[in-house]
């Protein structure tokens, strides 16, 4: 059996993973946030906590797994492209990470 970048199953995996990356980096970057917050008690610190656990909620929600879990059937994907907004989330969050980080 091959597979295709067009199999639904294919698609929801990879959307899956790229789903729990974010999940990651963003934990990581609300941990860094939390940690410079007690360190300097800054209002624009706390406005990126904020903003990360707010992306961390979405990212949390448009989970594949989450959906299958309250509705009891898998999400319905029309093609790769929707995992496309996944994949430039992942890259701005690695830039937010390294940039957060140093």
């Amino acid at each position: 059996m091959q597979l295709s970048m067009y199999d639904p199953v294919f698609i929801m995996n990879v959307k899956t993973v790229i789903t729990a990356a974010n999940v990651v980096l963003l934990v990581l970057l609300l941990a860094i946030y939390v940690r410079s917050y007690a360190q300097i008690k800054s209002k624009f610190t706390l406005g990126l906590m904020i903003f990360a656990s707010l992306l961390l909620l979405q990212a949390v929600i448009s989970t594949p797994c989450i959906h299958t879990a309250a509705c009891g059937r898998r999400m319905c994907v029309v093609g790769p492209l929707d995992v496309i907004p996944d994949i430039l989330e992942f890259m701005a969050l690695l830039v937010l990470v390294y940039l957060s980080s140093e």
